[in-house]
């Protein structure tokens, strides 16, 4: 009887994760559209940047407005995305293979530019709303933290 209750315990705690991660990797599916990258907040507003030419700024507000307003994440299927990297001066659409970790909901993907294996966090995501931590190497969180609004669907 206990040997019963436990495999049942077992099956069902198993479950609950399996269901966990697919819902994750479901919810995470449609087009995000970046709303605000706290890297380039950091950046913008660093001494360092402050005291620079007022030209070079301009130039650096100008592209980075152009880099956010085409970045975005698309979960198109549950094994398969797209994301935004910057080659030099051109802005890419890149394709890519993704998963979730269930024991932590971290989304991890590769991109070819540079190439290298990407990890984030899910911080929160709600039917409209995403904010993504980048992991670092050794598996820490980030400084930074990226936030996503969900695109319409036609």
């Amino acid at each position: 009887m206990k040997r019963h209750t436990l495999l049942l315990g077992i099956l069902i705690f198993s479950s609950i994760f399996t269901l966990q991660a697919q819902s994750l990797q479901e919810n995470l599916l449609g087009k995000w559209k970046l709303t605000r990258d706290e890297g380039f907040e950091y950046v913008a507003n660093s001494p360092e940047f402050m005291a620079g030419p007022q030209e070079e700024k301009d130039k650096f507000f100008d592209w980075m407005e152009e880099v956010h307003s085409k970045s975005y994440k698309n979960f198109y299927s549950l094994d398969s995305m797209t994301s935004t990297i910057v080659d030099r001066k051109e802005i890419i659409q890149e394709k890519s293979v993704w998963n979730v970790r269930k024991t932590d909901s971290v989304i991890t993907w590769k991109i070819r530019f540079a190439p290298k294996v990407i990890q984030a966090k899910v911080i929160k995501i709600t039917d409209q709303e995403l904010i993504l931590g980048y992991l670092n190497q050794d598996q820490t969180l980030g400084r930074f933290k990226t936030f996503y609004k969900k695109e319409e669907t036609n």
